[in-house]
C-alpha cells in the first residue's frame, strides 16, 4: 500500500510538472501586456492583475483535478508562480518577437486585433467565455491600449460571474479613457444593475447619457432602473426620450404600453400599443397588453 501511494505521488508530481510547462508555454499570451509605459502605479497593478488572475484560475483547475484524480489534500500554487515570474518575462519577450515577425505593417496588425475582436465577440454571444478571453488576451499582444478588448473581457467576466474581476477591468478602462467614453459608463451601469445596485447603475447611465445624449439605449436602459426603483413616472419620462431617438423602435413601445399600463393611463397606453402593432404586427404580447389596458 506504502509503495502504491510512493507511486501516485511521483505520478501526481509528474502530471503537475508537465501542467506547469504547458502553461508556461502559454503564458508569453497572458503576460504580454507591457505594463511600464501604462500611467500610474494603480493603473499598472491592475492590469497586471487581470492577467495574473487568469494564470492563477487556469492553475488551480488544473491542481484541483490532480488532487481530485490522485486523492492529494492540498497544494499551493501561489508562490510557484512568483518563483517563474522571470523565467516568463523572458519567455514573454521571446515570444512577442515570434508572434509580430510576420506582421510588420500596421494594417496587418490592425486586421488581426479587428479579427480576434470579432471572434471573440462571437464566443460571448454562444457563451463560449474561456475561449473568448483566450483570443482577447492575445488581442492585447497587437494593442494593451485596445478599450474594445476590455470591454469585452469584462463581459467575459459577467458572463462567467466573476463581477468583481469585471468591475476592476472597467475601472481600469476608465484610467484608458480618461473618463470620457460613454461605452465604458453604459457597461459599468450594466454591472451595477447585474450586482442589484441600483442607484449606482442609475449614476453611471445618467454619466454616460452625459457624454452621448443620442443613443436610445442609454435612455431605455435607465427607465427599466427607474421601473426597479419603482419610480415609474420617472420612467415613463426618460422612456419617451428613447422613443424619440428611435421612434420605430418595438422595444421601447413595449416598455411605454407596460408602463402606462403600471401608471393606468388607459388613454396614453392605447396610443402607444396602436403603434407598437404598426411596427410589430407580429408582436405575441399585442392581444395580452390590449385586454390589460382594456381592464384599467
Amino acid at each position: 500500500m506504502i509503495v502504491l501511494d510512493i507511486i501516485l505521488g511521483i505520478v501526481a508530481l509528474s502530471s503537475l510538472g508537465y501542467l506547469i510547462f504547458l502553461l508556461t508555454k502559454r503564458f508569453p499570451q497572458l503576460a504580454n501586456v507591457d505594463v511600464e509605459g501604462l500611467p500610474g502605479a494603480k493603473d499598472d497593478q491592475v492590469k497586471q492583475k487581470i492577467l495574473e488572475d487568469k494564470l492563477k484560475r487556469d492553475v488551480s483547475k488544473q491542481v484541483k483535478s490532480l488532487r481530485e484524480f490522485f486523492g492529494l489534500k492540498s497544494f499551493s500554487f501561489s508562490g510557484l508562480v512568483k518563483s517563474w515570474q522571470d523565467r516568463l518575462q523572458l519567455l514573454e519577450r521571446e515570444y512577442r518577437r515570434l508572434r509580430n515577425r510576420d506582421l510588420k505593417s500596421e494594417v496587418k496588425k490592425s486586421k488581426a486585433l479587428g479579427d480576434l475582436l470579432e471572434n471573440a465577440q462571437t464566443y460571448i454571444e454562444s457563451e463560449e467565455y474561456d475561449k473568448a478571453e483566450d483570443l482577447l488576451i492575445d488581442a492585447l499582444n497587437f494593442n494593451e491600449h485596445s478599450v474594445e478588448a476590455y470591454l469585452l473581457l469584462a463581459e467575459v467576466y459577467k458572463g462567467k460571474r466573476e463581477l468583481a474581476h469585471a468591475k476592476e477591468t472597467l475601472e481600469y478602462i476608465l484610467t484608458l479613457t480618461h473618463n470620457e467614453d460613454p461605452k465604458v459608463f453604459h457597461s459599468m451601469a450594466q454591472l451595477s444593475r447585474e450586482r442589484g445596485d441600483l442607484k449606482e447603475a442609475e449614476e453611471e447611465y445618467l454619466r454616460s447619457i452625459s457624454l452621448d445624449a443620442n443613443n436610445y439605449l442609454y435612455y431605455l436602459q435607465l427607465a427599466e432602473v427607474y421601473k426597479g426603483m419603482e419610480d415609474n413616472a420617472k420612467a415613463l419620462e426618460v422612456a419617451k426620450k428613447s422613443l424619440v431617438l428611435a421612434p420605430n423602435n418595438p422595444k421601447i413601445l413595449d416598455f411605454l404600453v407596460e408602463i402606462s399600463i403600471i401608471l393606468r393611463d388607459k388613454e396614453q397606453g392605447l396610443e402607444y400599443l396602436d403603434k407598437l402593432k404598426e411596427v410589430n404586427p407580429e408582436n405575441k404580447k399585442l392581444a395580452s397588453l390590449r385586454e390589460k389596458l382594456s381592464a384599467l
